[in-house]
């Protein structure tokens, strides 16, 4: 058993909850800030999300929102972000309550982004990005995305009907007809095809992609759309609320009863499963369907 020990003589301090990068060491949450834009980076390994990390990383969001005039959402080196954290949820011996508290702390991090209203937000999709990481994005006031980049906006093949605000971003995005047709047939997404149908704002080349980046960040602040911004949240916020409340009353069964798909599924996802045959939904995909 592990016990923890206090030395005398040895001041304990707590680490701060976001690195400015002046250690060399790995960062899971770091920021950096360049003019009035911070960049908020979360290096989640395969970009899985825990409750844990969940929790660090609203809190980072509630306190950078303070300190600069636009945050800018960056993800990590290999993925975006990918949502709950699956692993946790198949090794946990309560795996109803576990991944309850997973998606209650997900959509609590999506509410601090959608209800920043004193700062413009931006989702920078520079890494791929799956499930409630695409609707954590999606949060944001603006989301733009690195050429190449390929984003999978369902929860279906995982026995999931998803939360993270989806039913609310999605469709005010791309209309509630394409966001059902994106849910439904579960198939990936060219960040081309994405801007096409106004899931995301823009697309920039991979050779300049930060610097575009930051140039868009920064013509983006402006008083008047924060004012707009802190309006529309006012009138709308019951609303809103209503939607992440729909979600939830849906996923509730999928957690917590043993005869749900979600539990088979998820099993098979950890441990790499190879499914017996190709799923129907790949079958009939063509390249005119993937908008590669």
């Amino acid at each position: 058993m592990y016990l923890k020990r206090n030395f005398k003589g040895v001041k304990e301090l707590r680490l701060p909850l976001i690195f400015d990068k002046s250690y060399d060491t790995f960062y899971e949450i770091s920021m950096e800030m360049r003019d009035s834009v911070a960049y908020l980076c979360f290096n989640f390994h395969n970009g899985a999300m825990s409750t844990a990390q969940c929790i660090r990383l609203k809190y980072a969001v509630e306190y950078l929102k303070t300190e600069c005039e636009v945050l800018v959402l960056v993800g990590g080196m290999d993925f975006f972000s990918n949502g709950i954290h699956l692993n946790i949820l198949e090794d946990s011996q309560k795996k109803g309550e576990d991944g309850w508290a997973n998606i209650n702390a997900m959509n609590d991090l999506v509410s601090a982004i959608i209800y920043a209203d004193e700062v413009v937000t931006i989702a920078s999709f520079g890494r791929n990005a799956g499930a409630g990481g695409v609707f954590m994005g999606l949060a944001c006031d603006y989301v733009v995305a690195k050429e190449g980049v390929v984003l999978n906006p369902h929860y279906k093949t995982l026995g999931l009907s998803g939360s993270e605000y989806h039913t609310y971003t999605l469709p005010k995005r791309v209309g509630q007809t394409q966001a059902d047709e994106m849910l439904e047939s579960c198939l990936p997404l060219s960040v081309k095809r994405a801007k096409s149908c106004k899931m995301i704002d823009e697309v920039f080349k991979a050779n300049s992609y930060y610097e575009d980046l930051h140039n868009y960040a920064l013509s983006k602040y402006d008083s008047e759309f924060i004012w707009d911004k802190q309006d529309y949240l006012e009138e709308n916020r019951a609303m809103i609320e209503q939607k992440k409340e729909e979600e939830l009353a849906v996923m509730h069964p999928e957690f917590w009863q043993d005869s749900s798909p979600f539990h088979a599924l998820r099993y098979d996802f950890v441990h790499k499963v190879c499914p017996r045959e190709t799923p129907k939904r790949l079958i009939t995909l063509t390249k005119e369907n993937l908008h590669a």
